[in-house]
């Protein structure tokens, strides 16, 4: 198979077009970004992401009608420059408590003082300013500077939610990528193990075929699947067990791959119960996909799906239907309870799950696979094996 590559500059100049058109459509003429996911979705990827998640040390100001600029930390200025070409690209003014203690909230005002004086510069002097996140130094200082401020997030995750041909090849890539994975693990997986080292075995699998990192470590056995949320430990996994687990995975050129999959551990028979949860969340997910179409909106799919979960498996669910995918988890997400406005578009990517355990049950399944949204039925992406012996 030939491989895989993708025009990265060409990616980042749709990306950054789409959050242009809808920073307008939403009235919002300019939008300073600190959210890893938005500052790369308008500009590119930088290093120590997981890092950048709570230190913020590279921002985005984007405009709805002019190139970006973006401030990035001065030791990465070259990887940057190597991987965007649409903006101007400045050394960040540091100003986390972590590197500037007592001068944080000095240092925030001479960045956002540098962020205030080109707004100036191209006539936005009194134009409200758009924000996603920020520490809260930050917006002290934007309201030290006078600057009103209005939420860029509904636009960035709007933008964000539809994407374009080449990000679909990504995702179909790098969903075939993680079935590899799974496979892999499933030939190394035996009773004996402890769940950390097959958290490990998992990472390892995914790695190797290019995952950047994942936002979770969702693998639990036994007992322990029952509720559902438990992170690996070092339980020992028994011949028979459930072993599940939640990808949560972000794989090459920063695209969210989110399965789940429930397997036997060993050889021994399993019983009962693993096949009732079993069949109840697969069955559960693979009735739901064939719903996803576009046109439907959040509300009537929140509302027909989530009473087909039975009845005995409501207390412990999982409170996603379905979720968006991208740079992250990510908008729109179906719920169960508090549905919210809008629609499926064609070019959303969207993950599908379910879980089941009863209360006081011994063991719980979990199940999940990845679509995208066309005009017709659903394209399932992900094929990761099934549990044939639990069907």
């Amino acid at each position: 198979m030939a491989a895989f590559t993708v025009d990265v500059p060409a990616l980042g100049a749709e990306r950054l077009a789409r959050a242009r058109a809808s920073l307008a459509d939403a009235g919002i003429a300019a939008a300073v970004l600190f959210d890893p996911g938005n500052v790369r979705y308008v500009t590119c990827d930088g290093p120590f992401l997981v890092a950048n998640l709570h230190c913020s040390y590279r921002w985005a100001l984007v405009f709805a009608e002019s190139a970006p600029v973006l401030w990035e930390s001065a030791e990465a200025m070259h990887v940057a420059r190597e991987r965007w070409p649409h903006g101007d690209i400045r050394p960040a003014h540091a100003f986390t408590f972590f590197g500037s203690g007592p001068n944080s909230a000095g240092d925030a005002t001479v960045a956002m003082a540098a962020v205030d004086d080109e707004l100036r510069s191209r006539g936005l002097g009194d134009a409200p300013l758009g924000v996603d996140r920020a520490e809260t130094v930050v917006f002290l200082a934007l309201a030290g500077l006078g600057r009103r401020v209005v939420d860029a997030v509904p636009a960035i995750e709007s933008a964000r939610a539809v994407k374009s041909a080449t990000e679909l090849a990504i995702h179909r890539e790098n969903a075939r990528l993680t079935d590899l994975a799974v496979r892999g693990f499933l030939e190394r997986m035996k009773p004996g193990m402890t769940e950390l080292e097959l958290w490990a075995v998992l990472a390892q699998e995914t790695v190797s075929q290019g995952a950047l990192h994942a936002e979770s470590r969702l693998l639990s056995s036994g007992p322990r699947t029952n509720p559902w949320m438990q992170e690996a430990t070092h339980r020992v996994v028994g011949d028979g067990e459930m072993v599940a687990f939640d990808t949560d995975l972000v794989g090459p050129y920063g695209y969210l791959t989110d399965i789940s999959r429930s397997y036997v551990c060993g050889d021994a028979e399993p019983t009962r119960e693993m096949r009732e949860v079993y069949r109840a969340a697969h069955g559960f997910v693979h009735e739901a996909i064939p719903e996803f179409r576009a046109g439907r909106s959040f509300r009537e799919l929140g509302a027909l799906l989530g009473p087909r979960l039975p009845a005995e498996y409501r207390q412990l669910r999982y409170p996603f239907i379905a979720h968006g995918c991208g740079a992250a988890d990510e908008y729109p997400a179906i719920v169960v309870d508090g549905h919210h406005d809008g629609e499926l578009l064609p070019g959303m990517v969207i993950s599908v799950e379910g879980y089941t355990g009863r209360p006081g049950g011994t063991v719980g399944a979990k199940f999940e696979e990845q679509i995208i949204v066309t005009d017709g039925a659903p394209e399932l992406i992900s094929h990761a094996p099934v549990e044939d012996r639990l069907l």
